[in-house]
């Protein structure tokens, strides 16, 4: 059966295009140049980009006695640039199907060698599905033995003395592929076996390809990294390594190269090496690793963890829970203190400064506004010359909207998506000006990786859209009906993961805020990390939601704030659109009436992370109160900004400013 990249539905071998939704089954387009390409070729005939199906594969040839007395004597030394000896494979393939190609690493040979695992010769290089819309061998056979697969897993988890000799080789599975079934529950920081088998004394397992992503290593080095950052890197290493000593495959958080973090800034392993029997690796390697990282980085470590590091790389630290608790205390000691400048800092402010002059228009309001600001937004007055306590009804006098978005400067795909839709119906009479505005603003930040994110931030936008086309009509919807629609859309991205089979954090969902604004009645949802603020002459900056993550939850059951936020996962979302069925589904939804000139600001994490919103509304957000200020080009100036400093993630950003008068009755003219 051929599975649709699209809609994720089975169609016959034999269909060119998808029986469901239409999408070719055949050929695929090219993300940089929209050519059409075969689905079985690796780059573009038209641009050269990389645009196959690649994996990578490792090979293991089982040893014979008298090369397992001379493998003892090898070293740890992961690349030895050798060639590899006779490997028989079926011509430029890897399987007799002829559905992995080997892709050649350099001119001479599409495998090198790896001390991947004892007494095993391993070579490893990339492939190309030419079958990419098959399901592969491995996958039919866990379909067929789903059963038996389970009580593998359980009886190794329970009692691995009881084993048989070779279990996976009952199922046609090789040994090597037996810690990443162990340590599923870790996917995807542990990579998931795409395909493997057995071929006589040679084993074979297909991995994601992670070649691209950036090297924890570098960024460590390299990076201006919030210290809360590096330290949460480090505190999920050391969970790693617990994890790995029970499989014996400590040695994969030793190898610089093997450390990865992907689009979302997580950390994970391009595969596993086996330990070596005779010379297991120790915490004082790790230590000597770490020390490593922080002597060559461009930027300042506190002191504390650098004095950690030392105790760790000398030996004199080493118990785990002890090394995690001083972790943990150094986190929380970073939260009260002011994170290290890179040191490059100067120039990077000349830079900015040279880059945007324009901003000095931001500076504040100027002394003199329009007409139509200064006589709508002084404050009424009685008869005695005191404030009023009865604020005249509002309606609306104009509206001004729009919504941008930007992948950022690290990330290849934008899994963000928003949508605007809104009538705006002006009245002219003897009377003046009346504005009816009606309007839907969604805000979507998928995950799930970069095709995943991108199908399930878009597919709950489309949801809530058509919902809301049939639901509001005439009243404005209520709290009921709004969440009627979220936990609709909740379902539509779940059915797709359950149909999928897909599982953890490989299951596609979305964050959301939404706002659903009728002439003075607004109304905010929002489920995970994504935003929604107001900003007022009056109010100043409002936060109208709350985050839904660890740190914010544990905060709600009384923890302070430094310690809830000193946790390495307190930014890890407690509940998201798709992964889960609807009774894990509890949106916050809020009703808001607009009393004064108001500019609401629905953005993704990218745009607010780091305090952004917090630490610069005065410059960027507060001067588009004025009628005087386009917000086209304004949010546009914020978008630059938050590029520069929170360009690591999508960044998107929607912004509707209502402006009101005091409504008067015909009968007062």
């Amino acid at each position: 059966m051929l599975i649709c990249p699209q809609c994720h539905a089975e169609n016959p071998n034999n269909s060119e295009m998808c029986q469901h939704c239409g999408t070719s089954l055949t050929h695929q387009s090219c993300p940089q140049c929209h050519r059409e390409a075969p689905l079985d070729v690796a780059s573009c005939p038209g641009c050269g980009a990389l645009i196959g199906t690649t994996w990578q594969v490792i090979i293991a040839q089982i040893l014979s006695n008298s090369e397992k007395e001379s493998s003892s004597q090898a070293t740890q030394d992961i690349e030895e640039n050798l060639t590899p000896e006779c490997v028989t494979l079926y011509g430029d393939y890897l399987d007799p199907g002829q559905r992995y190609r080997l892709l050649a690493r350099n001119e001479e040979t599409s495998l090198y060698a790896i001390n991947n695992a004892p007494f095993r010769q391993c070579y490893q290089g990339q492939v190309l599905d030419c079958q990419p819309l098959q399901k592969s061998v491995l996958e039919v056979l866990f379909a067929d033995s789903s059963q038996l697969f389970a009580e593998t897993l359980d009886l190794m988890a329970s009692s691995p003395e009881e084993l048989p000799l070779s279990p996976w080789q009952q199922m046609g599975i090789p040994n090597l592929a037996s810690p990443y079934f162990t340590l599923k529950d870790f996917s995807p920081t542990i990579p998931k076996v795409h395909d493997a088998w057995l071929e006589e004394d040679r084993e074979v397992i297909l991995l994601p390809n992670r070649s691209e992503w950036q090297k924890l290593s570098d960024l460590l080095i390299h990076q201006p990294l919030p210290t809360l950052q590096r330290i949460y890197w480090l505190n999920e290493i050391l969970t790693l390594w617990k994890a790995l000593s029970a499989v014996h495959c400590c040695q994969s958080l030793l190898i610089d190269h093997n450390l990865r973090v992907d689009e979302d800034q997580s950390l994970g392993l391009q595969q596993l090496y086996q330990d070596s029997p005779e010379n297991p690796p120790s915490l004082q390697d790790l230590g000597k690793l770490w020390q490593q990282w922080l002597t060559q980085s461009q930027y300042c470590f506190p002191e504390g963890l650098i004095g950690l590091v030392d105790q760790l790389a000398t030996g004199k630290l080493d118990n785990l829970a002890q090394l995690r608790l001083e972790l943990q205390d150094l986190a929380e000691a970073q939260q009260n203190e002011p994170e290290a400048e890179p040191k490059a800092k100067a120039d990077a402010v000349l830079e900015f400064s040279e880059t945007f002059p324009e901003f000095e228009e931001f500076q504040g309001e100027p002394i003199e506004d329009s007409l139509e600001d200064s006589l709508l937004h002084s404050e009424p007055l009685d008869n005695t010359g005191e404030l009023a306590t009865d604020v005249l009804p509002m309606e609306v006098l104009s509206v001004s909207e729009c919504g941008m978005t930007d992948r950022g400067r690290v990330r290849p795909h934008n899994e963000d998506y928003f949508q605007m839709k809104s009538q705006i119906q002006t009245e002219y009479n003897n009377h003046g000006k009346k504005v009816c505005h009606r309007g839907l603003y969604i805000v979507c930040d998928g995950m799930g990786g970069h095709a995943a994110g991108e199908v399930a931030s878009k597919m709950a936008v489309e949801s809530l859209k058509q919902f809301f086309a049939q639901h509001w009509k005439d009243q404005f919807p209520n709290h009921e009906t709004l969440l009627k629609g979220i936990l609709l859309a909740n379902q539509t991205l779940y059915q797709v993961n359950q149909d999928n089979s897909t599982a953890g954090s490989g299951r596609m969902g979305t964050t959301l805020v939404m706002a659903l604004v009728e002439n003075t009645k607004v109304a905010i949802a929002h489920v995970g990390d994504s935003r929604a603020y107001r900003i007022t002459r009056q109010g100043g900056l409002e936060q109208l939601t709350v985050d839904h993550e660890v740190g914010q939850k544990a905060i709600q059951h009384g923890v302070e704030p430094e310690i809830a936020y000193a946790r390495p996962d307190a930014y890890q979302l407690t509940q998201a659109l798709g992964p889960h069925d609807n009774s894990c589904i509890q949106p916050d939804i809020r009703f808001l009436d607009v009393q004064e000139d108001t500019l609401f600001l629905l953005c993704s994490d990218g745009l607010s992370d780091h305090d952004l919103v917090e630490n610069h509304w005065e410059t960027y957000l507060s001067p588009l109160l004025s009628s005087k200020n386009n917000i086209d080009p304004g949010l546009n100036k914020l978008m630059t900004f938050a590029n520069r400093h929170n360009g690591h993630d999508n960044i998107t950003g929607i912004l509707l400013r209502i402006k009101v008068q005091p409504q008067i009755s015909l009968e007062n003219w």
